[in-house]
C-alpha cells in the first residue's frame, strides 16, 4: 500500500482536499483532488473531484465539517485509497502572526497559537481550526502540520512591516504588516530561480500573486523583504472584491453618513463600510463585476470603460512593483501568477507598459500563451536584464512537501524543494 498526504483548506462553509501519493525517491504525485461547498446547507451541499483526468460532482447532505470529511474519506476509499495510507495532514492556516516563520507540526501550543490569533485572522483561522480539529478526530494519531499564509513574510524587517501608529497598537493589539499569499510567492519565487538558473539565496525579484485576491512581493537573496498586503488581506492593489489602498479617513466619514442617512448606530455603519470595502468593492465596485476576463473581453472589443478599469487596475499593480524594483539591489524577474496573473495576457501587458522606465519588450505571441511557465519580456534595470515571467502558482505541493518531510520522515524541511529540481 502507498503512503499518501492529505492537504486541507478549510473555509467555513468549504473544504478543499488534495491527496498526494509518496514516490520511493520521496517526490509527492498528485492522487485526486476536490472540494465539498456549501456545507451546512443540507439542500445544496456537494462533493466536487478530480482523478484520472475525470471530473465529477455529486449532492452530497453535509451538515458538519466532520460529515465532509467522512465523505472524503469514503470517496477515497471507493477510488482505492484507503484512509489508514494517509501518513500525515498538512492543513492551510491563513495567520502565523510573528510566532512562526515555517510550518510546524501542530501540537497543544500551536492550536493555542492558532486561537489566540483568531482576533486579527477572525474569518479564516477559526475555521481553518475546526479543520485540524475534525482531522485529529477521525485521524488519531496521524500528524497534522500547519502551513502558514504568513509564514514566507516572517523575516520581514522593521521598515517594511512597522505601522506609524502608537506604540500600545503595535504592543497590545498585534497591528503590524504581516502579509499574505506567502505559500504561492514561496512556490513562484523558487521555480523562477530554476528557470533563470540562478541560487535561489542569490535572487531578486517581484512576484505578482494576481486573482481575486492579488499582493505583490519584494524578493531580495531568496526572502520576502517586503508585500503589498498588511495587517489583513484588505490592504494593497485593487482586488476582486477588496478596495486595496485607500485613505483611512474614508472610513470614517463614510460610516458616519451612512449613519445619518439610515438612521443607525455608528457601529452598526461601520461594520457596513468594513463589509463593502472587503466584499463590494475592487473590480467589483469600479467594473460591475469582480472577473477581470469578462472586463478584458469587453475592453478589447473597443468598450472604453472597460478599457479604463484595466487601466486603473494595471497602474495600481506597476506603482507597487516600480516601488519595489527602485528599492531592490538589482532585479532578475517580474512573476506574475494565480488566475488573472497567468490567464490575463492583456493585463500583463499593461502593468509592464506602465512601467516605462524598464522599456520591456514584449513577445506577444509568448505572452498569449496560458496555463506555461514561460519567459515573455525583457527589460532593462540599471544596465542589467530582468525577465517578465509567468508561473503557474502550486500552494498545495508546497503544503504537501513541508508535510512529508514534518510530518511523515520526521526531517527539518528542505533548503531545495524536489520540485525545484526539476
Amino acid at each position: 500500500m502507498k503512503i499518501t498526504i492529505l492537504s486541507l483548506n478549510c473555509g467555513s462553509s468549504s473544504l478543499k482536499f488534495n491527496l498526494f501519493s509518496v514516490e520511493v525517491d520521496n517526490t509527492v504525485k498528485p492522487v485526486i483532488s476536490g472540494v465539498a461547498e456549501e456545507i451546512g446547507n443540507l439542500e445544496r451541499s456537494t462533493m466536487k473531484f478530480a482523478i484520472d483526468d475525470k471530473k465529477e460532482k455529486m449532492k452530497s447532505q453535509l451538515a458538519n465539517h466532520e460529515d465532509a470529511l467522512t465523505h472524503m474519506f469514503n470517496l477515497f476509499e471507493e477510488h482505492g485509497i484507503k484512509k489508514s495510507s494517509i501518513a500525515a495532514i498538512g492543513h492551510r492556516v491563513v495567520h502565523g502572526g510573528s510566532l512562526y516563520k515555517k510550518s510546524v507540526v501542530i501540537d497543544a501550543k500551536v492550536i493555542h497559537d492558532i486561537t489566540a490569533l483568531s482576533p486579527i485572522a477572525p474569518l479564516h483561522n477559526p475555521v481553518n481550526l475546526i479543520g485540524i480539529l475534525v482531522a485529529e478526530k477521525l485521524l488519531p494519531g496521524v500528524p497534522n502540520i500547519a502551513v502558514f499564509d504568513t509564514a514566507f513574510h516572517g523575516d520581514l524587517e522593521e521598515p517594511a512591516f512597522r505601522y506609524a501608529i502608537p506604540d500600545k497598537w503595535y504592543n497590545d493589539y498585534m497591528v503590524r504588516r504581516y502579509g499574505f499569499h506567502g505559500t504561492s510567492h514561496l512556490y513562484v519565487s523558487r521555480r523562477a530561480a530554476k528557470i533563470l538558473n540562478v541560487p535561489y539565496h542569490q535572487l531578486n525579484c517581484i512576484t505578482a500573486h494576481l486573482g481575486n485576491g492579488s499582493s505583490i512581493t519584494k524578493v531580495n537573496k531568496g526572502k520576502s523583504c517586503d508585500t503589498s498586503m498588511g495587517f489583513t488581506p484588505l490592504e494593497g492593489v485593487i482586488m476582486g472584491t477588496r478596495s486595496g489602498d485607500i485613505d483611512p479617513a474614508i472610513i470614517g466619514h463614510v460610516a458616519h453618513k451612512i449613519a445619518e442617512e439610515e438612521g443607525i448606530d455608528i457601529g452598526k455603519a461601520y461594520d457596513q463600510v468594513m463589509s463593502m470595502l472587503n466584499k463590494s468593492s475592487g473590480l467589483k465596485a469600479i467594473g460591475g463585476t469582480n472577473l477581470m476576463q469578462d472586463i478584458r473581453v469587453k475592453a478589447l472589443e473597443g468598450d472604453a470603460f472597460s478599457e479604463n478599469i484595466v487601466n486603473i487596475f494595471s497602474y495600481r499593480i506597476a506603482k507597487y512593483i516600480g516601488s519595489y524594483m527602485a528599492s531592490s539591489d538589482g532585479c532578475h524577474a517580474i512573476v506574475f501568477t494565480a488566475g488573472v496573473g497567468e490567464n490575463e495576457w492583456y493585463v500583463r501587458q499593461k502593468v509592464l507598459e506602465n512601467l516605462k522606465g524598464f522599456h520591456f519588450q514584449i513577445d506577444h505571441e509568448k505572452n498569449r500563451v496560458r496555463g506555461e511557465e514561460m519567459i515573455f519580456a525583457a527589460g532593462d534595470y540599471n544596465g542589467s536584464s530582468v525577465k517578465a515571467m509567468v508561473i503557474p502558482t502550486d500552494e498545495e505541493i508546497v503544503i504537501a512537501y513541508d508535510t512529508l518531510y514534518l510530518g511523515c520522515l520526521k526531517q527539518m524541511i528542505p533548503d531545495v524543494y524536489p520540485f525545484e529540481l526539476q
